[in-house]
């Protein structure tokens, strides 16, 4: 009996997750699998959807094959169409976007018993069929769709820079591309958050050709650390059962004792990689709160690192007084496409004591929302309406109502407050993987007819 399934987002998570699903069908248990994303892109995504190659991965071409037991498949897509790529190259994000069309597409012509349907349409509701285990999805356009199974990975929630009540955004996104348009005849660029995409940004505006300065603004006035070459020896030993030990203070002092000896703490974030998320999943609710608090700022810049080369351009920027980092917190910016005011409280300052400063462009760089309340999709604010996943307690996600009724899946980000390390493509390829095995047991017992 066909049966059928809704993912709701077509990047890497939506898109791995129908391969997958599609990879289990066969002809006597056919599956329509509804692929669905308002941006009419199918594999990109927004974070493989650059401006320009100068968005480049921060993880090295060999690992990053989208199934975990085939990590060098990209690689070898890359070497087919540029003979010269070396496996430890850092591959423009675009191109891998490209290779994730690729696989889909694969996949769609090859399956037999899955029919992959892509929609380019935004979902606004999804409602529980009177129906036991059926899920009724609303569009922007009126239409309606019914499904067996439902699977949420909406990717990262953009966030909105704090600004006056009633006033429109001023601040640039990283990944328009007519956020560069005339940025040569601009002066002064503040950029506010200094992870990944901000390098980002600032390289490429260097590329379209901007001699002004860089103002980056975060809380800890640091950018991520650059990858390192080390030697074989350089390997990190780790205690016994180190992630169960459920204290933040037992897991730094480990971290520090061990990049001290070693030189470099990238050997040991390796070392720890596959057991981040048990590491979470011991921390009670409390010590998570501490390590949110204390630890986060100075994981993040050691855990996602940037290319060498990205961190010698930022050097030599530094230098040449072209960039400055501020450490302190943005608290609200103003004005329009010529000009913004960015209003700034310097780390250690009095909540008196602010800085206002004007640049010419603004760019938003602070990371993803987690906190589904602020969020302005009219899905998510559905589904916290009636109960279907509500704000986890740390902000850092939605829990998901796994009370009774059809499940409703969620991937990704989406699912960053249980498991911390869920962003990375290493982690959501084995999570893709997995959720469409339980997609598919699901499917085989409801064995529900298809409706429409």
């Amino acid at each position: 009996m066909r049966t059928s399934v809704a993912i709701i987002g077509a990047g890497f998570s939506g898109t791995l997750t129908a391969i997958h699903l599609s990879r289990r069908c066969s002809s006597d248990h056919p599956i329509d699998i509804y692929l669905i994303d308002p941006r009419g892109s199918f594999g990109p995504g927004l974070a493989y959807s650059p401006p320009s190659d100068q968005f480049k991965l921060n993880v090295q071409a060999k690992g990053m094959g989208a199934f975990s037991d085939d990590v060098e498949s990209f690689y070898r897509w890359m070497k087919e169409r540029q003979p010269n790529t070396s496996p430890n190259d850092f591959a423009p994000r675009r191109l891998y976007g490209e290779y994730l069309t690729d696989l889909l597409a694969e996949e769609t012509r090859r399956s037999t018993g899955a029919v992959i349907h892509q929609r380019a349409e935004e979902v606004i509701e999804i409602t529980r069929v009177s129906t036991p285990g059926e899920w009724e999805l609303t569009f922007k356009s009126g239409s309606r769709l019914v499904v067996d199974a439902c699977v949420l990975a909406l990717g990262n929630l953009m966030r909105s820079p704090p600004r006056p009540p009633g006033s429109p955004p001023v601040a640039r996104q990283p990944f328009d591309p007519a956020s560069y348009e005339n940025i040569s005849a601009r002066n002064r660029v503040v950029i506010l958050g200094s992870g990944l995409t901000a390098v980002d940004v600032i390289l490429e505006c260097e590329a379209r050709g901007f001699k002004g300065t860089y103002t980056v603004v975060s809380r800890h006035g640091r950018f991520p650390r650059a990858h390192e070459e080390l030697p074989t020896s350089a390997v990190a030993h780790l205690p016994r059962n180190w992630d169960t030990k459920g204290s933040v203070s037992s897991l730094v002092a480990m971290i520090r004792s061990e990049s001290r000896r070693l030189g470099s703490s990238q050997p040991v974030f390796e070392a720890m990689r596959p057991k981040i998320q048990s590491m979470w999943e011991h921390l009670s609710f409390s010590e998570r709160r501490r390590f949110l608090r204390h630890a986060r700022p100075v994981w993040e810049i050691h855990r996602h690192r940037i290319p060498a080369e990205h961190g010698r351009a930022l050097s030599r920027l530094v230098e040449t007084d072209r960039l400055r980092i501020v450490a302190g917190r943005f608290l609200q910016s103003e004005g329009d496409s010529s000009q913004v005011t960015v209003t700034i409280r310097e780390r250690g300052a009095s909540p008196t004591c602010t800085l206002r400063e004007r640049f010419d462009v603004a760019f938003q760089c602070t990371g993803p929302e987690g906190d589904i309340t602020q969020s302005d999709s009219p899905l998510l604010r559905s589904l916290v309406a009636q109960g279907l996943i509500t704000p986890g307690p740390l902000r850092l996600g939605p829990l998901r109502d796994t009370s009774d009724g059809a499940p409703l899946w969620l991937i990704g980000p989406l699912r960053r407050e249980t498991l911390w390390e869920t962003t990375a493509v290493r982690e959501i390829r084995e999570q893709a993987y997995e959720v469409a095995a339980e997609v598919r047991s699901y499917l085989s017992r409801a064995a529900t007819p298809h409706k429409q």
